[in-house]
């Protein structure tokens, strides 16, 4: 029995460590720089404007993601339950994802709810050279430490890159 144990942990810790160099080679060319602006002037699909949301002595986490992606669709729980925390500010954007009607309509069909901006055609996210989804992009609340991960994060994956850029 301690020999299989050894062996599944093992195998668990290898994939994790995969999967984090692979995270990070696969967001190293997303650009924040220049781009916060844009984001701040969008609005969600309920019709707040993003920079009212920001809160500026937090840190800013946002997540690209699609309706149609199927790794973004399991990763959305982990998201809806960590956008109640007040610890930073979680922006999702929904790239190619339909209308603001056909977004609120998958998020209720799978009971989450979080800002979204719909990125309709895909600008923001080229903007942000994203590029794999689901993208998310951790910002200290002084810009100055950026943590780009791409594919599915756990909760304590998520929470360890906030902390990360925290100031």
């Amino acid at each position: 029995m301690k020999k299989y144990f050894k062996e599944f942990i093992t195998i668990a810790l290898v994939v994790f460590l995969a999967s984090n160099v692979i995270g990070y080679f696969r967001s190293s060319s997303v650009q924040v720089d220049g781009n916060l602006e844009a984001l701040k002037s969008a609005l969600t699909i309920s019709g707040q404007k993003v920079g009212s949301l920001i809160k500026p002595d937090k840190p800013l986490v946002i997540n690209f993601w699609g309706t149609w992606c199927p790794v973004c669709a399991r990763e959305v729980y982990n998201i809806s339950s960590l956008s109640k925390s007040k610890d930073f500010t979680l922006i999702t954007i929904a790239v190619n994802s339909g209308s603001d009607e056909e977004i609120k309509k998958y998020m209720q069909e799978k009971g989450i709810d979080f800002s979204v901006v719909n990125d309709k055609n895909g600008a923001l996210a080229n903007r942000f050279k994203i590029t794999t989804y689901p993208t998310t992009v951790f910002i200290s609340s002084s810009s100055k430490k950026v943590v780009k991960d791409s594919g599915y994060l756990t909760k304590p994956g998520f929470l360890a890159r906030v902390k990360m850029v925290g100031d």
